[in-house]
């Protein structure tokens, strides 16, 4: 291992420690293949997803652990994924009788098992996804999904934030305006008197796959 290796390798297990201090399950996986068959895994061992809001003409099971109906049919939002990617992760999901969407996300606010996205890079330091939601689709898929799934390219962690400055800069600069959103674990968030909640306002899970280029 070149000098080089080790400093990236440090880099990479610096994020890991700090992703799962913030409570974020990290997998490092060979390849996007593996990484969708772990999308389809884990949409299949969770709970039904709760159904928060009313969505009328949706099949509805019994009440979860919020004492709300389930949704029967489970859900996998896949907004950022190219046309074969996408292609291949919804063969899967029709085989396990799941439904895969890209768009439309809106219509299903009441709430989906599970959203994936692809982060633009990552910092080490706090174990964050820096993620390009320009569009309404993307930043739903990271937000009303009981479970989010990050793709990320080991390669493309940064040590800290002062290390991605320039790359922040060019992203306010362009035009149209750009929306960038910086994730660091779960939703958490606690009442007055200190007492912690996770989901409340996005994702009870947060799962990033480390990909090798």
């Amino acid at each position: 291992m070149t000098q080089t290796d080790s400093v990236s390798r440090h880099v990479v297990e610096t994020f890991i420690a700090k992703a799962a201090a913030v409570n974020a399950v990290v997998q490092e996986l060979p390849n996007i293949q593996a990484a969708l068959r772990y999308v389809v895994d884990v949409c299949a061992a969770k709970q039904a997803s709760e159904i928060l809001a009313d969505e009328p003409g949706v099949e509805q099971g019994p009440p979860g652990p919020n004492n709300q109906p389930t949704r029967v049919k489970r859900i996998v939002a896949a907004p950022d994924l190219d046309d074969g990617e996408y292609d291949v992760l919804a063969k899967a999901c029709e085989e396990k009788g799941f439904l895969c969407i890209r768009e439309g996300l809106r219509n299903y606010v009441a709430g989906f098992d599970v959203g994936v996205s692809k982060a633009l890079l990552g910092v080490a330091a706090s174990g964050t996804c820096l993620m390009n939601t320009d569009g309404e689709d993307a930043r739903l898929a990271g937000m009303i999904a009981e479970i989010h799934i990050i793709f990320l390219c080991a390669s493309t962690i940064y040590p800290d934030l002062p290390s991605i400055a320039q790359k922040l800069r060019e992203r306010i600069n362009e035009e149209p305006i750009t929306y960038t959103t910086m994730i660091s674990g779960p939703s958490r968030t606690a009442d007055i008197e200190r007492v912690a909640a996770v989901g409340v306002h996005g994702p009870l899970e947060l799962h990033i796959i480390l990909l090798e280029d």
